[in-house]
């Protein structure tokens, strides 16, 4: 018993430390898009007008916007291959719940006709 908590307090540990890097990384990183951002402001209010500098962070931003929801929308080819495997042996059951009882019932009403049978 006391493997079992070890184990599982070993897989929080790591689960915990991976989360705060995680957020260690997320707060870094959004800094750090800031002074980008600042930095491009700079140099585009300088070089032509605010009206500029704020067209062409915002379209930035838009066109990274859509690439990452394009990448979070987007499965991956190991998912794909899962899925596709595990359809092609065997066959979907139905999602019915009163077809999954009935189906049930005969399959347990077989089981005892085929033990009844054997005795």
């Amino acid at each position: 018993m006391a493997g079992l908590f070890s184990g599982i307090r070993t897989r929080l540990r790591d689960a915990v430390r991976s989360a705060a890097f995680s957020v260690a990384g997320i707060v870094f990183g959004l800094a750090g898009l800031a002074f980008l951002t600042a930095a491009l402001w700079i140099l585009l209010a300088n070089h032509e007008s605010p009206l500029v500098a704020f067209t062409v962070i915002g379209v930035l931003y838009l066109v990274l916007g859509f690439c990452f929801l394009a990448l979070g929308a987007r499965q991956s080819d190991t998912h794909m291959r899962h899925n596709q495997a595990g359809t092609e042996g065997a066959e979907q059951p139905s999602r019915e719940p009163l077809v999954q009882i009935a189906e049930g019932f005969a399959v347990g009403l077989q089981a005892g006709r085929s033990a009844r049978g054997k005795n």
